[in-house]
C-alpha cells in the first residue's frame, strides 16, 4: 500500500513537471520576440533563449530519472534527492519573479518528489 502510494506521488510529480515543461516551452517564441523587439544585444537574446529552452529540458529530465528511480528497488533516496533541483528552482523563481503559477507548480513537483521518495525509502528500509 505504501509502495503503490509513494510510486502514485512520484507519478504525478512527473506529471506536473512535464505539463509544467510543456507550459514554459509554449511561451518560448512570445519570449524570444519581446527580447527582439527591445533590441537587446545578441549575447542577451542567445543567453535567454538558451535559459528558456534549458529550464524546460530540465523539467523533462527531472521527471525521467524520478520516474526510472521510482520503479529501481532502493532508488528511493534518488527520488528524494532529486526533489531538491525543483525545490531550488522554488527559491530562485520567488526571489527574483515572485510568487504564480510556475512557482507553485515547481514547488509542488518538489513536494511530490520528495514525499514518494521518503516513502519508498522507507519503504525499502533505506
Amino acid at each position: 500500500m505504501v509502495m503503490n502510494l509513494a510510486r502514485w506521488l512520484v507519478v504525478l510529480g512527473c506529471i506536473v513537471a512535464l505539463a509544467t515543461a510543456a507550459l514554459h516551452g509554449s511561451g518560448y517564441k512570445g519570449v524570444t520576440g519581446a527580447i527582439h523587439a527591445v533590441d537587446a544585444k545578441p549575447f542577451l537574446v542567445a543567453a535567454v533563449s538558451a535559459l528558456w529552452l534549458m529550464f524546460s529540458a530540465h523539467l523533462v529530465i527531472l521527471a525521467l530519472v524520478a520516474a526510472l528511480a521510482a520503479w529501481t528497488p532502493g532508488a528511493g533516496r534518488i527520488v528524494a534527492l532529486v526533489a531538491l533541483l525543483p525545490a531550488v528552482d522554488t527559491v530562485l523563481l520567488a526571489r527574483f519573479v515572485g510568487a504564480f503559477i510556475g512557482t507553485f507548480l515547481v514547488a509542488a513537483v518538489a513536494v511530490l518528489f520528495f514525499a514518494g521518495g521518503l516513502l519508498l525509502a522507507r519503504r525499502n528500509g533505506a
